[in-house]
């Protein structure tokens, strides 16, 4: 049983196909056909099964596949335990985020992370939580800034940051300067959102019957812009518009007949994988540090 035979049935059982595992890790399909039955041959089993054009795994895959990736977290780890007692510092920290918390809340923690670890090399992947998950299952990322909502329910919270989802439009738009509303004086008013994220989830509470959205994007910033502009009304994490609403260019609109939920931030790893010494370090400064303190705008 090699490493090479593990990571490629890694791959498959994520894409369960041949073809397109053969792909993502640059092998002939041959080759990749011929490391899954060599590792089939070693246990002495099927480790998939088809079904039309795809593969499933059967009991016994099932069973192989948290230890291949646990072996497989483990030489990723041993690497980078080599490298950082090499270079006599912590290493380096592999950071992955949600597009909203890449955009807004991570920028501001590696800030404060940096301050008092200037020689980490830190490294952050921009992805979709189900991404980070793979991620953190595979070994290529160390922690992950995500939505809890979307984790893996296997993965292990560190820190949890709960934002509230607000509407909010520009100070001198109508439904501004009354401060508050109901869900159905949203009719007629342009409604930005996202494609998906928090934004799109929080206009499924607040969208009367039968109310379009006017203007789709697909960056938060742009949302943003829009809003100062004085165009339309959204719901955003409070995060993200945080100096915004201090310094009173956006206005938070209480709804009378809506309860918004929560957003979740967590940060997130693999259980049973121990932490290197520079993502040990940034989990320790996100329980301590406060997250209002980071948004607050530069004086």
């Amino acid at each position: 049983m090699t490493l090479d035979q593990l990571e490629t049935f890694i791959q498959v059982a994520r894409t369960r196909n041949f073809s397109r595992a053969a792909v993502l890790l640059d092998l002939a399909q041959s080759t990749l056909s011929g490391r899954i039955a060599a590792l089939e041959g070693e246990l002495g089993t099927s480790l998939f099964i088809r079904h039309g054009h795809t593969l499933e795994l059967t009991d016994e895959g099932r069973a192989l596949l948290p230890y291949a990736e646990r072996m497989l977290a483990l030489r990723q780890e041993s690497l980078h335990e080599v490298r950082r007692i090499a270079t006599g510092g912590l290493g380096q920290l592999i950071l992955g985020a949600n597009p909203t918390a890449s955009q807004y809340l991570v920028p501001r923690m590696i800030e404060a992370f940096w301050r008092s670890h200037p020689s980490v090399t830190i490294r952050v992947r921009t992805a979709l939580s189900p991404a980070l998950m793979e991620g953190l299952m595979d070994g290529t990322m160390q922690l992950a800034v995500c939505s809890r909502a979307q984790m893996h329910p296997r993965a292990e919270v560190l820190w949890t940051y709960s934002d509230p989802l607000v509407l909010v439009a520009a100070k001198q738009h109508p439904l501004a300067r009354r401060r508050e509303c109901e869900r159905a004086d949203l009719a007629g008013h342009t409604i930005l959102s996202s494609q998906a994220g928090p934004t799109h989830v929080g206009l499924r509470y607040v969208l009367p019957p039968g109310a379009q959205v006017s203007l789709e994007a697909t960056a938060g910033e742009v949302m943003t812009q829009l809003l100062l502009q004085g165009v339309g009304v959204t719901v955003l994490p409070a995060l993200a518009i945080w100096e915004e609403l201090q310094r009173g260019d956006l206005v938070r609109i209480a709804i009378r007949d809506v309860e918004l939920p929560p957003y979740e931030v967590a940060l997130a790893h693999w259980p049973g994988r121990r932490l290197p010494p520079a993502a040990e370090a940034f989990a320790h400064m996100a329980g301590t540090v406060q997250v209002d303190a980071l948004l607050s705008p530069r004086g």
